[in-house]
């Protein structure tokens, strides 16, 4: 079993007023299956593998909390997830099971949150590098097609990028990761002294500059 840790700020938010959002997803008590037969029959885990392909492909990421119950009237109540449940969430299953969804493979961690007398199952979903995440399906599951970015939408679920708007967006996120990471390379190269930036003397031609491009510009016009 995963060893249980406190919720940080931002988890114990979520549980003290649970609410489903683009970055937050909440599921009830169950059992996490064990092997690729179980899996292919578990569509509730299923569903917690599409929204981890798309929330990687959102700018945030995002946390799905399993052990929170929605009833008829779409209230939430937090039941917590049972021992005997608890003993099916074994992390190096759920990376093997969840990244071979994914390329590239999806990054996230599996916590087990102790609050209040009850236990949680957290999936913190990161958001992907500069590579958005393609879903593939080798392991036959229904609720999953092979190929497609998954975004989160603010309704809030899980879908396929197919209109131009939802790939533009995973698009737009991705040249904005780009560009962060190169403007950083760029700043690093500078402060260390590797990167020399010209005088102002350097960018600005001097007025003999100036008489020899007049000179040449003359001579391509009487030529």
């Amino acid at each position: 079993m995963i060893t249980p840790t406190d919720p940080d700020n931002v988890i114990q938010g979520i549980l003290l007023s649970p609410n489903e959002t683009r970055s937050v997803e909440l599921k009830p008590c169950m059992d996490w299956p064990s092997d690729r037969t179980a899996l292919q029959n578990h569509l509730k885990a299923q569903e917690i593998i599409v929204s981890i392909l798309a929330m990687s492909n959102t700018a945030d990421g995002g946390l799905i909390i399993v052990g929170v119950k929605k009833d008829t009237e779409g209230k939430y109540s937090l039941e917590g997830v049972k021992e005997e449940s608890l003993a099916t969430y074994d992390q190096d299953n759920i990376f093997e099971q969840v990244r071979s969804c994914g390329d590239p493979e999806p990054q996230f961690e599996v916590l087990n949150i102790a609050y209040e007398s009850k236990n949680y199952i957290v999936f913190d979903v990161k958001s992907f590098a500069f590579t958005p995440i393609v879903s593939r399906n080798s392991k036959n599951l229904p609720k999953l097609d092979s190929g497609f970015m998954y975004i989160r939408t603010f309704k809030p679920e899980s879908k396929k990028a197919v209109t131009p708007t939802d790939v533009r967006s995973i698009v737009d996120l991705s040249v904005e990761k780009e560009l962060t990471a190169f403007s950083s390379r760029v700043q690093n190269l500078i402060s260390n002294g590797q990167l020399l930036l010209p005088s102002q003397e350097q960018v600005q031609p001097n007025s003999k500059d100036n008489a020899s491009f007049n000179e040449e510009l003359e001579d391509l016009k009487n030529g």
